[in-house]
């Protein structure tokens, strides 16, 4: 849930300044609400002793600068860009997972629900990978040929609505190879 907090607070930025009739500077004033609530939100995290996990830091790093970019130039694509750039940094993670350190990532994360052969480890991860630019590549057409009205309500509805159709396929194609709680206690 804490990672749509700064969506949500950019979301929601937005809307109330396009209603207040900011026009096209709510881009900019939702920009600003996106950097503080990133930042809060690891104050948060700080303060209350909680671990940051890496891909949280990557993701504030991005905020920051792109955010800040927007705001010098006053020009909201390098904030819309946000989802592209972390999509490219992360599909490069993962596929560079697959020659560096001890497995990909992709098996790191869902070996203790899966059961699957090795090439079909190397399969899900770079089916991650080709996720993550797709998706990416379609943020930045939609940035480059829509409203920033319709951005907005496809950063929110769009992106999460890809994740969650991408999701749903693996998991119907990989439901054969679900680990029973045997295969758990098995592998620990």
């Amino acid at each position: 849930m804490q990672d749509f907090l700064p969506v949500v607070a950019f979301i929601g930025a937005y809307v109330i300044s396009r209603l207040v009739g900011y026009g096209e500077e709510a881009m900019y004033i939702a920009t600003v609400a996106l950097m503080v609530a990133i930042v809060a939100q690891i104050a948060w995290l700080k303060a209350r002793s909680k671990p940051i996990e890496k891909r949280l830091w990557l993701t504030a790093l991005v905020i920051l600068v792109l955010g800040a970019i927007t705001l010098i130039f006053h020009n909201p694509h390098f904030v819309q860009l946000k989802p592209t750039i972390l999509n490219v940094v992360i599909a490069a993670v993962f596929l560079g997972s697959q020659w560096i350190g001890k497995g990909n990532l992709t098996k790191k994360m869902l070996h203790s629900a899966f059961h699957m052969p090795e090439h079909l480890w190397t399969r899900l991860n770079l089916a991650w990978v080709a996720f993550f630019l797709i998706e990416g590549a379609i943020n930045a057409w939609v940035v480059f040929n829509f409203s920033h009205d319709f951005w907005v309500g496809f950063k929110f509805w769009g992106l999460i609505g890809l994740t969650l159709i991408f999701l749903i396929a693996q998991f119907v194609v990989l439901r054969r190879y679900l680990r029973s709680d045997d295969d758990s206690r098995a592998s620990k």
